[in-house]
């Protein structure tokens, strides 16, 4: 199938997770605001949080990329050098959390999470040199599998940080009283 007639089929799929993105990302950012002094005391939380909103970071990205009308080579490396990117917004925090001593998020979890984020930004670099060689239906279906997976890891992710978040900060409140 022709590049065009594929980045028409995956459209609406791609505004609905771009959206969605875009949507989580704000309650991301209240939710952990809520207990900031938490966020920033705790590198494996910072790191699991930084994680998390590149997740759908480059959801939105792969989202917008996808309806610039442009051609599979452009398409292509857009998609490479954001998954590229991606990966190495995470890289201090993954090894600040690893050297953590304090454990908010048990550490074998945590692993898990960074790993499902690398394994989605893999997959964006993977789809974007696809469609550089001309592979676009294997390109799509790669790209859409990273896209769900990074959804899917950023919804986990943001509920483990509101719960290990609000759990931490009960425990600090309730040594001060």
């Amino acid at each position: 199938m022709p590049y065009r007639s594929l980045v028409q089929n995956w459209h609406d799929f791609y505004i609905v997770a771009g959206t969605a993105s875009a949507t989580l990302v704000g309650l991301l950012f209240v939710s952990l605001s809520l207990h900031l002094r938490a966020v920033v005391a705790r590198s494996e939380v910072r790191g699991l949080a930084r994680a998390t909103l590149a997740n759908f970071g480059l959801v939105l990205l792969v989202a917008l990329i996808l309806i610039i009308p442009q051609d599979a080579r452009a398409t292509g490396l857009e998609l490479q050098a954001t998954g590229v990117a991606s990966a190495l917004i995470i890289a201090a925090p993954v090894l600040a959390a690893s050297r953590s001593r304090t454990r908010t998020i048990r550490g074998r979890l945590l692993v898990l999470r960074f790993a499902f984020s690398i394994l989605g930004y893999a997959g964006a670099v993977i789809a974007g040199a696809l469609l550089t060689t001309g592979s676009y239906g294997t390109a799509f279906a790669s790209l859409a599998t990273a896209t769900i997976v990074l959804l899917v890891i950023s919804l986990r992710n943001t509920w483990d940080l509101l719960v290990s978040v609000g759990e931490a900060t009960m425990e600090h409140e309730s040594k001060q009283h």
